[in-house]
């Protein structure tokens, strides 16, 4: 009974995560052709050249292995990149599976019918792991259909060693998240340390790739023992032993999880602080920031969007100091000029195409979080708080759509104050005016995702994170991938970050900002009426 309650609840995550594997594994095979070239001279040229470049992007995928064959490229471009998406999944599910069906009221009534801690615990992860294990075969399988098609299959045994590696790693992940659940007291708030602690394990993995210091010490993050398998590249090594390893590490920590389920109140989690005295307050908080509509929003969460700034501008300073390097790539990378071509300067048009094309991909995850915000606190009861204020419907889903680009406005003003001041260190002229025009068409972007997660959030909230999350990673694919099979324009437009296009060398793309503009106007039309018409917590 409760596998399958678990099951329909991971059935939306099942298939947007598979969906987006499958896609980036399929066209990462289709397209290895095109990328490379036909004569043994040009792959041999390409697979060096990949090879300089793995290293300077060693932070964020393994170094790639024999990438001048379509299995070695497989590996590196789409294997490398799987643990991303897939332990966001895993952290969005570990936070949620006990913590969120407890802040839904759920788990009490489960409770009351009998259902002991412990079974739910194994029903829940069990489910998880269940779901994972489909969406991995049906991205196995679209992969290896991908490279079919263009005449070169795919191992079979490293197809299947990989897909262990990522299962092990992805249920590591969503134990780590089950684990840190259990001390926190809401979802909301184990999402946020879990996303921590992931994100900390999963760059002391990277940066030990090339750091002496990282290296030693490694070997406790569970990413690690993924980069030691690439049973795709010729020549590459299966570890079975370590994958082994890391799902009986899996295993543990969901049964520690359970331990400190079973040990831990409702509503509370496992480490609770002493409650101090403190004199009474019948006064309102004297401080401004409180009282101003928009500024409420953003003082609350400060803590969180300064790290977001920080994280954005060491994210710039590490992208621009790469400009010079990658130019160089580019410019000896037939298929990589694509990007960049009619763009100028090659090290501005790097700034522009790989930087500023990133940036709103930032934004948009920026976004994606502040609606998982809104549906959170429409589920847990917080809206209706402010609701009972009172406070109309109207200026609530304002003051949120406001909030949400004054904070972008300031994540995009600080990444682009230090990739200006970086580009200038390394004599790489941007200009002030074309900076400001990039980083004002930047804005656009985290209201419209704002607004269409509040237009979903109407229909189908449960789902709204997943399916925004989905349609995020599904545009940013396609502005790689549009270039690349030379496909016409009307396509492109449907993702939405090719509506960005390149202003900081080519100038405004007005088709793109009038058709961003337009969603943004209908997307919170939709959302403003259904926030009106719907009963809160529905």
């Amino acid at each position: 009974m409760m596998l399958r309650i678990g099951l329909r609840f991971h059935r939306t995550g099942l298939i947007s995560t598979a969906a987006l594997g499958g896609f980036s594994g399929m066209l990462q095979s289709l397209g290895f052709q095109a990328v490379v070239g036909n004569s043994e001279a040009a792959r041999q040229q390409f697979g060096f050249q990949m090879q300089v470049l793995g290293r300077q992007l060693s932070y964020l995928v393994p170094l790639p292995v024999h990438p001048e064959t379509l299995a070695g490229y497989v590996q590196w471009r789409a294997f490398g990149f799987f643990p991303v998406f897939f332990g966001f999944w895993a952290l969005m599910a570990g936070s949620g599976v006990i913590r969120g069906d407890e802040d839904r009221g759920l788990l009490e009534l489960w409770l009351a019918s009998g259902t002991s801690r412990a079974r739910l615990t194994a029903a829940r992860a069990g489910a998880f792991v269940i779901a994972l294990a489909v969406a991995i075969l049906i991205v196995l399988l679209l992969t290896g259909l991908g490279a079919t098609i263009v005449g070169s299959p795919l191992p079979i045994q490293g197809l299947l060693a990989d897909g262990a590696a990522l299962l092990a790693t992805t249920s590591a992940c969503f134990a780590i998240a089950l684990l840190v659940a259990q001390f926190a007291d809401s979802r909301r708030v184990a999402a946020g340390v879990g996303a921590i602690a992931l994100l900390g394990l999963f760059l002391l993995n990277s940066l030990g790739r090339t750091l002496q210091g990282p290296d030693r010490v490694r070997g406790i993050s569970p990413f690690y023992y993924y980069d030691r398998t690439n049973g795709l590249s010729p020549g590459g090594q299966i570890e079975w032993a370590s994958i082994l390893g890391l799902s009986v590490a899996a295993i543990a920590l969901i049964a520690l999880a359970g331990v400190a389920f079973a040990r831990r109140d409702l509503g509370a989690g496992l480490i609770r602080p002493r409650p101090g005295v403190r004199a009474g307050v019948t006064e309102p908080s004297r401080n401004p920031l409180l009282r101003l509509p928009v500024l409420a929003t953003i003082y609350e969460q400060r803590v969180g969007l300064i790290a977001w700034m920080v994280s954005t501008a060491l994210l710039a300073l590490f992208m621009t100091s790469l400009a010079k390097s990658v130019a160089d790539l580019v410019s000896h990378i037939p298929i990589f000029r694509a990007y960049v071509s009619g763009q100028g300067d090659l090290n501005r048009a790097v700034i522009s195409v790989f930087w500023f094309a990133m940036m709103p991909l930032v934004l948009g995850v920026f976004a994606v979080t502040q609606v998982s915000r809104w549906t959170t606190d429409d589920t847990e009861g917080r809206l209706e708080m402010v609701l009972s204020a009172p406070v109309s419907r109207w200026r609530v889903a304002l003051e949120r759509e406001g909030a949400l680009l004054l904070a972008t406005t300031l994540i995009a003003v600080v990444g682009s104050i230090v990739t200006f001041w970086a580009a200038d260190a390394q004599g790489i002229s941007l200009g002030v005016g074309p900076i400001v025009l990039a980083t004002a068409l930047l804005l656009p972007f985290g209201l419209a995702f704002g607004a269409l997660g509040a237009a979903l959030a109407g229909w189908i909230p449960r789902a709204t994170v997943l399916l925004l999350s989905g349609y995020a990673v599904a545009s940013y694919f396609l502005t790689q991938f549009a270039p690349l099979f030379r496909w016409p324009r009307w396509v492109e437009n449907f993702g939405i970050f090719y509506l960005y296009g390149t202003p900081l060398t080519t100038g405004v793309y007005w088709t793109g900002f009038w058709i961003l503009m337009a969603v943004i106007g209908v997307a919170m039309t939709v959302g403003l009426l259904s926030f009106q018409r719907r009963d809160i917590g529905r």
